[in-house]
């Protein structure tokens, strides 16, 4: 992901929605939001993007598990 470029939200909505109850990690989120394997350094920043936008998003860390996620 090109971190110079504004995220777009309305996708990655959708993606973390598409998870449903289901937890996800930020690995996950990443791989579907760029359509390939997510390298670490893209996993690393797609979790600092859910936690600044999980409130937009409607997700929550998963306690004890850091970099998982599902919806509130």
């Amino acid at each position: 992901m090109n971190v110079q470029s504004p995220p777009n939200l309305d996708k990655l909505r959708n993606i973390v929605q598409s998870f449903g109850p289901h937890s996800f990690t930020a690995a996950q989120a990443a791989t579907e939001y760029e359509g390939s394997a997510a390298s670490s350094e893209s996993t690393k920043t797609f979790d600092k993007l859910l936690q600044r936008h999980e409130v937009v998003l409607g997700i929550q860390p998963v306690t004890g598990s850091p970099g998982v996620w599902k919806a509130c």
